[in-house]
């Protein structure tokens, strides 16, 4: 009786062990990669205040999906 407790709980902490080692290999505990890399892009823009300059950062920067990923933060928060 008491080797099929032990043999209960070793099972039990495989399937925990394994599920846990499916997450990191699936990044679903480290995904934000493509976020950090659109707030570094956005974080790039020139020092000056040249209109030439300013007018060349707003056009490089892409926010046409900006609404779907506050959309994906905000589902994932909930």
């Amino acid at each position: 009786m008491k080797d099929k407790g032990i043999l209960v709980l070793l099972s039990i902490l495989v399937m925990v062990f394994g599920f846990f080692a499916y997450l990191i290999s699936s990044n679903k505990l480290t995904s934000p990669v493509k976020f950090e890399t659109s707030i570094n892009k956005i974080e790039s823009t020139s020092k000056s205040d040249e209109l030439v300059a300013i007018e060349k950062d707003l056009n490089e920067t892409n926010l046409d999906t900006i609404d779907a990923e506050l959309a994906l933060i905000e589902k994932e928060l909930k």
